[in-house]
């Protein structure tokens, strides 16, 4: 089987949760010899191409699209270089299966309709991998109206959603994302220390959240709970002077530039409206360094009131043995089961998620019970084989 991927979201430009996957992708199909992938990727350099073990990966200047000075004449022209790419790629490889991950959420409707059209012209079955809501009309259509023959959602969230919005229900699946468990693991790396990198003392608590900013041109703080974790820690700090709260902020692609600065500058805002200056610390972490900083902290919060469809960052958490509270929304509560695994409260309730901070903190015993569950639940579900591997089977079917 000869299967193409298309990613407008490049771990090599970018980072956040379609990033996360598209590496363990990678990681995945590049040793598996039963079946030849390809993958096309978006780069702001030269297009090149790249061959990685058994994945052979196009980096495409047509794919990154700049936010300014872009005309309808340049979106064409554009479109027209990717689909020219997409064509020789099938041409020359005879292409089983396409996967399109995302393909609407940034890059024009031009790519869509496109990309579809080939497929129909060469009656090569394509898929649909939704990793965001559907939300605007124009997203709700390309979904529900193109030609596509499956439709695979991150989580029930999503596929939920989806079909609420009309999408037919036969095509839509539910496939969760997995995480490579070889890197994120309890295992402590003795050549990272996150409380030394960070210039703390070893007997600081650290209150760790990680996320985009912005997804799109959108900012995010309050979709992505930040500024309700801002408030809820603020009202802890004072009782706990050895307490930090770190937030580590996903990379943004370079077209993005203005919008990421602007929700940065509106970040520290609100560190120092709620007056916790001294006690927060906002960093930029590669993707490699992140099991370390998992490790190294003592608590994911990640409160989301909506948009997290799945949260990848929880899996990750729990696999490296850190304790997770999430929101009641989204695909969170598909990840973490309350009580059991980690906490889930209401969205937007910053004297709630206060109370489960401390307590998570201070009570060691319901600490380890959910490192010990939320790890359990991580093995049992959410490992990147066992999701690759039944994904492979799902693509597989999709061949007539």
């Amino acid at each position: 089987m000869k299967v193409l991927f298309i990613s407008p979201n490049s771990p090599f430009e970018s980072i956040g949760g379609v990033e996360r996957y598209v590496i363990n992708l990678i990681n995945y199909f590049k040793v598996r010899r039963d079946i030849k992938t390809f993958l096309i990727l978006p780069t702001t350099e030269k297009s090149h191409v790249v061959k990685d073990g058994q994945m052979t990966i196009y980096y495409d200047n047509n794919l990154s699209i700049p936010r300014k000075k872009r005309t309808a004449s340049d979106i064409a022209s554009k479109a027209q270089g990717f689909s020219d790419l997409v064509e020789d790629i099938i041409k020359e490889h005879s292409i089983d299966v396409i996967c399109a991950e995302n393909i609407f959420f940034g890059p024009p409707a031009a790519y869509s309709f496109r990309l579809n059209m080939i497929a129909a012209l060469y009656k090569i079955p394509l898929m649909l991998r939704l990793h965001m809501y559907p939300e605007t009309p124009l997203q709700i259509a390309l979904t529900n109206e193109l030609m596509w023959d499956r439709i695979s959602c991150v989580s029930k969230s999503v596929a939920g959603d989806c079909f609420q919005k009309g999408t037919d229900i036969n095509k839509l699946s539910t496939d969760y994302l997995g995480v490579n468990t070889l890197d994120f693991n309890p295992d402590i790396d003795s050549g990272f220390d996150l409380k030394k990198e960070l210039r703390l003392e070893s007997d600081v608590k650290i209150v760790l959240t990680a996320g985009r900013i912005i997804t799109g041109t959108k900012n995010m703080l309050r979709e992505k709970g930040m500024i309700n974790l801002i408030e809820a820690f603020s009202r802890i700090s004072p009782r706990f002077p050895k307490m930090r709260l770190l937030i580590a902020v996903a990379k943004a692609s370079l077209n993005l530039k203005d919008e990421f600065e602007t929700a940065y500058e509106m970040l520290l805002g609100y560190i120092k409206i709620n007056n916790i200056e001294d006690k927060t610390i906002v960093r930029m972490f590669e993707l490699d360094q992140m099991p370390n900083v998992y490790r190294g902290s003592d608590v994911l919060v990640l409160p989301a009131e909506k948009n997290e469809t799945l949260g990848q960052i929880f899996i990750e958490a729990m696999a490296c043995g850190l304790p997770v509270i999430g929101a009641k929304t989204g695909g969170m509560p598909e990840i973490i089961s309350d009580g059991y695994s980690g906490y889930l409260v209401l969205p937007n309730d910053p004297i709630i998620l206060a109370q489960k901070i401390e307590r998570i903190l201070n009570n060691k015993k319901e600490r380890d019970k959910f490192i010990k569950n939320g790890h359990k639940t991580v093995t049992e579900k959410f490992t990147a084989e066992k999701q690759f591997f039944n994904f492979h089977k799902l693509l597989k079917s999709t061949i007539v």
